[in-house]
């Protein structure tokens, strides 16, 4: 009978199924200055868990050089990210364990300059998408900064970060502001009221190479249409416009008209040497009640109806992502990656 016992017990034992339990893990990390070509230091570094929102996991003070963060709960092969902040701005590594529950890192920072200088940093191309749904018009400004400088600093000013116009006398609702570098991750950022009232401007800093800023907003769209009457803060060479559906009524006057896009998704317009005194204007009427100008359409206008309450002001200054902002930016950078393929910047330089 003892026996009988223990096989049946031996059974169930083998028989009830193993869970996978969280056990600790080592991350490696290899610090780098990309101004001096030296080991990097940082204030800061923070190991979040990418959830719905950023879950701080571990902390780990100031440090120089190699370093290695131990006794991590890791949750399966789950991606982490790690921040790492010196003076004053974040950069940020994804990383992911593997079965060892290891992992290593490299991380590169620059030190920062605080002076826009034309020479070293400007703006080189900038996108606008108007895409009609029924009575409201979906917009999406997309512009292109470079940071040349050399050796390579980063650019971080909190008072002259990035600045840009709204139609505030049409605005529905200021859907996100976003910045997005070489990882394609949208980073969203604080926006506030220029001192004068003439624009907004955020605390973005620019990592050397390419940035883009996103700034994504409602006006509304009626029987008379919509005029757009903007400016830049900034000289750049280019300036582009997409109109979708195609049957809208553009007046353009002063644009180079390029036409339908081959796909007759949108409609294409170019302006060249732009000033911040040259008046960017043009007329919408008409069309469709809906577009179709973008393969993430779809997945954008479901993020329209779960944000259908989302009134959006000033952007607050959170270290969180959500999931229907990166919903909206994945199906702009479709738009925007199409554009591109399609209308290539110039090789002119500003």
């Amino acid at each position: 009978m003892k026996r009988r016992a223990l096989l049946v017990a031996l059974g169930l034992a083998v028989s009830v199924p193993a869970f996978p339990q969280p056990r600790g893990g080592i991350l490696e990390v290899r610090l780098l200055n990309g101004t001096t070509g030296g080991a990097g230091s940082a204030e800061k570094v923070t190991l979040f868990r990418l959830r719905n929102e950023m879950i701080p996991a571990k902390e780990v003070g100031a440090v120089e050089g190699n370093f290695r963060i131990t006794d991590i709960e890791v949750e399966g092969e789950r991606p982490m990210l790690l921040q790492v902040t010196y003076q004053g701005v974040n950069y940020n590594e994804p990383v992911r364990f593997g079965r060892g529950y290891e992992a290593e890192v490299e991380v590169t920072v620059y030190d920062v300059v605080r002076e826009w200088n034309d020479r070293d940093l400007g703006v080189t191309t900038a996108r606008v998408l108007f895409r009609r749904e029924a009575e409201r018009l979906l917009v999406d400004e997309v512009y292109v900064i470079e940071n040349r400088t050399s050796p390579k600093k980063t650019y971080h000013d909190a008072e002259r970060g990035f600045r840009f116009y709204l139609p505030t006398s049409k605005l529905r609702e200021l859907r996100s502001v976003s910045a997005r570098g070489e990882s394609g991750m949208p980073v969203p950022q604080q926006a506030a009221p220029l001192p004068d009232g003439n624009g907004y401007v955020t605390r973005t800093a620019f990592k050397p190479g390419e940035t883009e800023m996103v700034i994504s907003y409602v006006v509304g769209y009626g029987e008379e249409g919509y005029r757009m009457e903007s400016r830049v803060f900034y000289p750049l060479p280019e300036y582009y416009v997409f109109v979708a559906p195609t049957d809208v009524s553009v007046e353009a006057e002063g644009w180079e008209h390029l036409g339908p896009e081959p796909e007759g998704r949108f409609l294409a317009f170019r302006k060249r040497d732009i000033t911040p005194e040259t008046a960017l204007q043009m007329g919408l009427s008409g069309g469709s009640a809906s577009s179709a100008a973008s393969a993430g359409e779809e997945g954008s206008r479901e993020a329209s109806a779960r944000d259908a309450n989302l009134q959006v002001e000033i952007i607050p200054d959170r270290t969180r992502y959500s999931k229907a902002v990166v919903v909206l930016f994945m199906a702009a950078a479709l738009a925007f990656g199409l554009l591109k393929t399609l209308y290539p910047p110039s090789s002119r330089r500003g």
